[in-house]
């Protein structure tokens, strides 16, 4: 959780270490053909990538800065790139760099967000906030990780988030916006819990009497603090659970 800032020097260091990991698994004696020749280009890939987030870094004071347009063309290259990474990863079979991993799409994704770009590639993103919200049990870290996801929700695309393709429940904008109440719940802070309700909500309408029916429940199972479970109940009666006739 301390790693996602969004900066690129943070960024710049864990592409070196995931390189690092898996040139080493190539140096060994069962690493696989494909990921030995897949390696080089993607480092050249990397390196004038990582200059060109430098050089908007220090372009960025400048009072017209970069494009958005700009920023959410290099955002999603460089999302690319990541899941290429990911793959010769998981084809060397290097489970210990599926946290940094998931902490560069995190941390590309803030960049995106903080230059006023716009992502248009969610579900690695996704995939990573799931990961770390699995693995986060403090309250304060589940703050910081409810406000990295409305900085992403807020710089989605706009076609992702017009969200056109409801009949797939697995869509990783609605998993966004669900995770995202989930984990405002967790943290405890019903301030968060307000922005994130609102949210899903406004974007989730058809989700959101199952969500608070569900939280309710939850509320009972895991004996949340009653300043939670009040603000759970508030949303739950506003989005009553429809009685059939029969």
């Amino acid at each position: 959780m301390q790693g996602l800032t969004g900066q690129v020097p943070d960024i710049q260091t864990t592409i070196r270490g995931i390189l690092d990991a898996c040139r080493q698994a190539n140096e060994s004696s069962s690493a696989l053909p494909d990921a030995d020749t897949d390696l080089p280009p993607l480092e050249q890939a990397f390196e004038p990538l990582v200059d060109i987030m430098v050089r908007i870094e220090s372009d960025s004071q400048a009072p017209d800065g970069t494009r958005t347009e700009d920023i959410t063309e290099i955002g999603a290259y460089a999302l690319r790139l990541q899941e290429t990474l990911s793959g010769i990863a998981e084809k060397q079979r290097l489970a210990g760099q599926k946290q940094p991993l998931a902490d560069l799409s995190v941390n590309l994704a803030l960049w995106i967000a903080g230059h006023n770009g716009r992502i248009e590639t969610l579900e690695p993103v996704v995939d990573a906030l799931a990961l770390a919200a699995n693995t986060t049990q403090d309250p304060q870290q589940l703050e910081r990780l409810s406000n990295i996801i409305k900085r992403i929700i807020e710089a989605v695309a706009t076609p992702i988030s017009q969200d056109l393709e409801k009949m797939n429940p697995g869509r990783p904008w609605r998993l966004l916006l669900l995770n995202h109440g989930i984990v405002a719940t967790r943290s405890h802070n019903t301030g968060l819990m307000e922005e994130a309700f609102s949210l899903l909500t406004s974007h989730l309408p058809e989700d959101a009497t199952r969500f608070f029916s569900e939280g309710m429940q939850q509320m009972e199972a895991l004996d949340y603090p009653p300043h939670v479970r009040e603000t759970m109940e508030k949303y739950h009666r506003e989005w009553p659970v429809k009685r059939s006739l029969h």
